[in-house]
């Protein structure tokens, strides 16, 4: 999802470089959320991939991340914090 116009062409060019993962895991997403309590379907399902995929996502929310149980670094306007939290 785009908002910001002046970060589109930024944003199209640099979504180039991704791997996109379609909603193909919905009973794990599924669970994580009912486990979770949370509600954000996009947020589960990044963490359901990175489980698979076995690295970590970098999130502006921790807390979400947390009770998600995902493996996430913490980002703050594109800078990185220092802080890595491994699932279990």
């Amino acid at each position: 999802m785009r908002r910001d116009g002046g970060q589109q062409a930024s944003l199209a060019r640099a979504s180039r470089h991704f791997d996109v993962h379609p909603l193909d895991e919905q009973i794990s997403v599924g669970q994580r959320l009912a486990a979770s309590g949370t509600f954000d379907v996009v947020d589960a399902h990044l963490a359901v991939v990175a489980e698979h995929l076995g690295t970590f996502i970098p999130s502006t929310d921790g807390d979400d991340m947390s009770r998600l149980g995902a493996r996430y670094e913490l980002y703050w306007r594109f800078r990185l914090s220092c802080h890595t939290v491994a699932r279990g």
